[in-house]
């Protein structure tokens, strides 16, 4: 009887035995059935690329700069977006971005209040250089400030380098402006001041100052960071600027 016992407990024990093992064998197959389909989702994702969208409504991560001689405009973070109070004033708010990454379209949205002092088909020009906001993306290039150019380079200009991670540079800021004139739109131009700015006029506002746009690209553009600005001091201008939504459409980048 106490033999029939130990092979009864015997068999017990090599059945639970078995059983645990097929539990481990189960358990990891969902590990690893699990990582297979993160994998495959993260690959997924990756290969639609994804959307960018700019935390406006914290200050978190933004530089806010001035420009030598001139008032600095004012910003504050709020639930509507980034608010900008420009007062016969002018300067950028800048978000470095975590990495750099490769954009298809910018899509952007505010509202302006009050009017910039631009006489009809003077934006722009010596004088007038005022844009109630200027949408602009940083593109990644090769050129580099000398040591000499960062002697006598403004602090604005040596803070735009600053973003390049080290061993690159710059190749410029691509703007898109909300002008005044309808007439504008579409037309593009170095900056007078420095080959280092492309802008481009892509919308007016409308009646109750509301501005919206899309802008896609033939080719992406290798973004390091996004740059605001509102510019008041050349006319002596006082406006204020929400800028509600700024999105960028991305394309993986297949070296990372």
């Amino acid at each position: 009887m106490s033999r029939k016992k130990g092979v009864r407990e015997n068999a017990v024990r090599d059945a639970d035995a078995a059983a645990s093992r097929k539990s481990k064998r189960r358990s990891r197959n969902f590990v690893i059935l699990g990582f297979a389909l993160a994998l495959t989702g993260q690959f997924a994702s990756l290969a639609y690329g994804e959307t960018f969208i700019l935390p406006l409504d914290q200050t978190n991560g933004w530089q806010f700069l001035s420009y030598r001689k001139i008032p600095p405009n004012t910003f504050r973070a709020s639930s509507a977006g980034l608010e900008i109070r420009v007062q016969k004033s002018a300067g950028p708010a800048v978000f470095p971005l975590p990495h750099q990454i490769h954009v298809t379209e910018v899509r952007a949205r505010g509202t302006i209040t009050g009017l910039l002092k631009v006489p009809p088909k003077k934006q722009g020009d010596r004088g007038f250089d005022d844009y109630a906001i200027r949408i602009g993306l940083v593109e990644a290039g090769s050129r580099t400030l000398s040591w000499r150019e960062k002697l006598v380079s403004a602090e604005w200009v040596k803070k735009l380098f600053a973003l390049a991670p080290s061993g690159t540079g710059i190749r410029r800021v691509h703007f898109f402006n909300v002008g005044t004139d309808p007439g504008q739109i579409g037309q593009t131009r170095t900056h007078p001041l420095s080959d280092l700015i492309e802008e481009t006029v892509v919308v007016v506002p409308d009646a109750d100052g509301r501005f919206a746009f899309t802008k896609r690209f033939a080719q992406p553009i290798n973004v390091l960071a996004v740059w605001i600005a509102s510019d008041g001091d050349d006319t002596k201008s006082s406006l204020s600027v929400t800028v509600s939504k700024v999105e960028l459409e991305t394309r993986p980048d297949r070296s990372r």
